[in-house]
């Protein structure tokens, strides 16, 4: 049994020579990657300026006409436009319209009798069978008759004016936010009933520096962020105009529906000098250490080297580099803090998707 021991021990101690030396020849495993692309693009220094989202169409809507309200849209509800928000009490306007009808049957009978009694007179006149003087007053009076259809025609309109107005109608496609008045409740004319918001519409209102005025265009593309996501959207229009205390511009930018919830506080990045061209990596590229910063790039062979470089302008997830670097090369984005100069690589799958 002793003789078993002495011979395994050193089977044992040249086994795990053997391993150790193979590890020295062979180096460490390929370390598992995810790459990304160096490019050129054009960048430019960038302030962050708060903002707040908002409707461009956010409406406190009233009545033309007074009234009980007998029916009104829910709050929540989606309406298009020139769909009926709230329904008004419209009988006393029903009895108006109905007398304005009378009113002109009346006045188109009074003026039927005054021209008859206009051509009679004027054949007896032409006889002189009557005075001259009676025929100029029974022509007045039709004239005045005549007068008055037109006014009762006119207040019919009127009424009927009115009386479409007692459907309150959506002035665009939106939804309802807010109830102000309730049905049941009297509403005068001109009081706020309900509050609607345009929710496809929506834009950042954002209070920037005169200084950033040079560098901003209508249609330029800025990230717009909050502590969710982050998004490129437009500028949509610039009011270039301050005050003396504030020394600050009103800027609007379009944003698509859903992105970003309306009154909600953003944060956009607007660019604060002339653009100019640059190499830039991601910003996951980068290696922070103690002897300074540096990224991994990798050759054909799936090797990778480490390249000192220094920062320049950031812009969104991208980031200004000076270096030994150049376009198209292929910089470490992840696994990066466990890579050793000179150390094989293998890609993640959805990368090396991406590079073949």
């Amino acid at each position: 049994m002793k003789t078993l021991i002495r011979i395994a021990i050193p089977a044992l101690m040249t086994l795990s020579s053997l391993a150790l030396a193979q590890e020295e020849n062979q180096g460490p495993p390929p370390a598992l990657v995810e790459v990304d692309d160096v490019i050129t693009e054009m960048v430019s220094e960038q302030i962050w300026v708060p903002g707040t989202v908002m409707s461009r169409s956010d409406s406190n809507i009233a009545s033309e006409v007074g009234g009980r309200i007998e029916w009104m849209a829910d709050v929540g509800e989606l309406v298009q436009k020139g769909q009926v928000l709230a329904r008004l009490d419209d009988e006393l306007l029903q009895l108006q319209l109905e007398q304005n009808i009378a009113d002109i049957a009346k006045w188109e009978s009074r003026v039927a009798l005054l021209e008859r009694k206009q051509e009679r007179v004027g054949k007896m006149a032409q006889l002189n069978n009557s005075s001259r003087d009676e025929l100029d007053e029974i022509i007045s009076e039709l004239e005045v008759a005549r007068q008055e259809i037109q006014q009762s025609r006119i207040n019919k309109r009127q009424t009927e004016y009115r009386l479409a107005q007692t459907n309150v109608k959506a002035p665009f496609d939106a939804m309802v936010v807010e109830r102000i008045q309730t049905p049941g409740e009297y509403t005068s004319v001109g009081a706020d009933m309900l509050r609607v918001v345009d929710t496809q519409n929506i834009e950042a209102s954002i209070r920037a520096p005169l200084s950033a005025s040079p560098f901003i265009t209508r249609g330029q593309e800025v990230l717009v962020k909050n502590r969710i996501s982050e998004k490129s959207e437009t500028i949509r229009t610039i009011v270039p105009v301050g005050n003396s205390g504030s020394r600050m511009m009103e800027i609007r930018v379009a944003l698509k529906p859903g992105d970003f919830p309306i009154g909600s506080a953003v944060r956009v990045a607007l660019p604060h000098s002339d653009a100019h061209e640059a190499i830039t990596v991601k910003r996951d590229a980068l290696v922070l250490r103690q002897a300074g910063t540096f990224v991994f790039i990798i050759d054909d062979e799936n090797k990778a080297h480490q390249v000192p470089v220094r920062t320049g302008v950031g812009m969104g997830e991208r980031v200004e580099v000076f270096g030994d670097i150049r376009n198209d090369d292929n910089v470490v984005v992840r696994g990066a803090e466990r890579l050793r100069a000179g150390q094989t690589v293998r890609y993640q799958e959805t990368t090396e998707i991406a590079r073949n």
